[in-house]
């Protein structure tokens, strides 16, 4: 079976800040797509990344990209409090839509996005690429193989240092944890038990961000029981030292009836060292010879191909939903301190 679906994907690109580059970069190494317009609200960055990308049409308005008639699917990768208009929109406009995570920070917004793709016929993934990393989607495998029995528990630490929510964000405190970090891990664990959230207990803690005039917790600890009876303990912060090699921090272990499985990206096998700095470049995604490779390029495929051979995406809106409400619930339990049982 080919990696590439037949025929060709027109697309355009709704927001094209660091994660909307990254899908226009995506798209255009992708031999069965093409963007055929893209949108920021920032005039002058449409036309940069236009002109660098090689995007004819640009806009500061996305209902004039949602108007054409040459475009099938549209990317929405808009930051957090934004993802309900444009996706509704896309949909009433018969648009194809993938839409980055998460897919909403509100159960109700989350619901009229899956009415709307409901009644628009079309497809409809969110962007939790994180399955496409080889050592995630091999430990699914691992797991439908049955080598390692049924999974019982998952502790899943995801992080970023101070750099994420002072300098690379602009909108750090319209957004939580469990919708920026939690939320990847979350839906691996999901992915992997089979099953939904039943009962949750979370608290948070804030200071440094909010002495530093952001209002948004600094870490939040989570405690999920599921439906199925398997335990997933998720933990993310964003507020380590910028001196780390890296502005990611994660560990991932999964205890089963026969088997184990302990993932650390940051055991990496490149280690880099200049006059000026120590890194640890990245080897899940990037480019390499000028072509973007890793999960990122991989689930943007998914999306493509999705679409061109008309099968459901890995990821749907009713996986999305349901996520939502997992991570809005541990939200209100870690602000009112009482477990919420779904």
């Amino acid at each position: 079976m080919s990696a590439y679906a037949q025929g060709r994907l027109r697309v355009g690109v709704i927001g094209t800040g660091l994660q909307g580059e990254k899908h226009l970069e995506c798209y255009g190494a992708a031999p069965n797509a093409t963007v055929v317009s893209l949108c920021d609200a920032n005039e002058a960055r449409a036309r940069e990344m236009g002109a660098k990308h090689n995007v004819a049409h640009v806009c500061s308005d996305y209902t004039a990209l949602l108007a054409r008639e040459d475009i099938d699917a549209v990317s929405i990768c808009l930051p957090d409090p934004f993802h309900l208009e444009a996706t509704l929109a896309a949909f009433t406009h018969g648009k194809h839509v993938l839409l980055e995570k998460p897919m909403a920070t509100d159960v109700s917004q989350a619901e009229q996005m899956v009415k709307a793709w409901k009644l628009s016929g079309r497809k409809f993934m969110i962007n939790w690429s994180n399955r496409w990393m080889l050592p995630f989607a091999q430990t699914k495998e691992a797991l439908d193989a049955g080598e390692l029995g049924d999974p019982l528990y998952v502790y899943a630490r995801l992080s970023n240092t101070l750099y994420v929510p002072t300098q690379m964000l602009s909108w750090a405190a319209k957004t939580r944890l469990p919708f920026w970090l939690i939320c990847h891990r979350y839906d691996l664990a999901r992915w992997y038990f089979g099953c939904e959230a039943k009962r949750i207990t979370a608290v948070c803690r804030s200071r440094v961000l909010r002495e530093r005039g952001i209002d948004t917790p600094d870490f939040y600890q989570a405690t999920v029981e599921f439906e199925g009876g398997q335990v997933g303990n998720f933990e993310s912060c964003w507020i380590l030292p910028e001196s780390l090699p890296s502005i990611v921090d994660s560990k991932f272990e999964l205890i089963c009836t026969k088997g184990f499985v302990n993932i650390d990206p940051l055991q990496a096998p490149c280690h880099k060292a200049t006059e000026k700095e120590y890194s640890l470049p990245g080897v899940m995604f990037g480019d390499c010879m000028g072509r973007p490779v890793g999960f990122v390029y991989e689930a943007i495929c998914h999306f493509i191909n999705s679409v061109l051979a008309d099968t459901e995406p890995l990821i749907t809106g009713d996986d999305g939903l349901q996520i939502t409400r997992a991570l809005c619930a541990m939200v209100q339990a870690a602000e009112t301190g009482e477990a919420v049982v779904l």
